[in-house]
């Protein structure tokens, strides 16, 4: 089932975990999560919420890796306050997010949120002391809102990050002096690159 879900062939995974259920062979909670996350990663959010809502009905208990492919579905879908409402729901239900839950949250809201909803998760993986921002996670995220043309963010993410005393290197910052220039912002991409690379650490 997940190498056909890695090869797009989601309908025939689907089709697979059914013709199981009626060879009396019960599937377990990974197998529905395989399916959901394949669906997620098509963006098919609501083919991901009816797998949910079967593996639900059918007595299956929801997991950390049940709630990201769902929060992924749907912050794909330019949804990503409902994916709050899902990380919230999550906790509520006694599952402790990780990592990717909080990443998934940060990859939508730089696409389409806005400076304060990406500062507002980097908040809360402080306050509830899960999964502290990291290395990989602002360089993650400098990433995407570079992708998404998203530069004066990128910075505030960048001065945050040496605030809170996470080193950035060069695959870090990087991207946001290419789009600088790439914007003709000449001066402050020499300005950032100068920052950088004499080890700079103030705004």
């Amino acid at each position: 089932m997940n190498a056909l879900c890695k090869e797009a062939k989601i309908e025939k995974a689907e089709e697979l975990l059914y013709d199981m259920i009626s060879s009396g062979i019960d599937p377990d909670i990974r197998s529905y999560n395989t399916l959901m996350h394949g669906y997620s990663k098509l963006g098919c959010w609501k083919d991901t919420l009816r797998i949910f809502k079967d593996m639900i009905d059918r007595g299956f208990q929801p997991n950390v890796v049940t709630y990201g492919s769902m929060m992924y579905s749907v912050c794909k879908q330019g949804q990503t306050k409902e994916g709050e409402k899902l990380l919230d729901l999550m906790v509520k239900g006694g599952i402790k997010p990780d990592k990717v839950s909080y990443q998934i949250l940060l990859l939508g809201h730089a696409t389409d949120g806005t400076l304060d909803d990406v500062m507002s998760v980097l908040d809360r993986m402080q306050v509830d002391h899960i999964a502290q921002p990291d290395y990989e996670t602002y360089t993650y995220l400098i990433k995407a809102l570079a992708k998404n043309k998203r530069v004066n963010e990128a910075i505030c993410v960048l001065k945050r990050m040496k605030r809170d005393g996470v080193k950035p290197d060069l695959a870090t910052w990087s991207p946001i002096p290419k789009l600088l220039l790439e914007m003709e912002r000449v001066d402050d991409a020499r300005d950032i690159m100068d920052k950088m690379t004499s080890g700079e650490t103030n705004d």
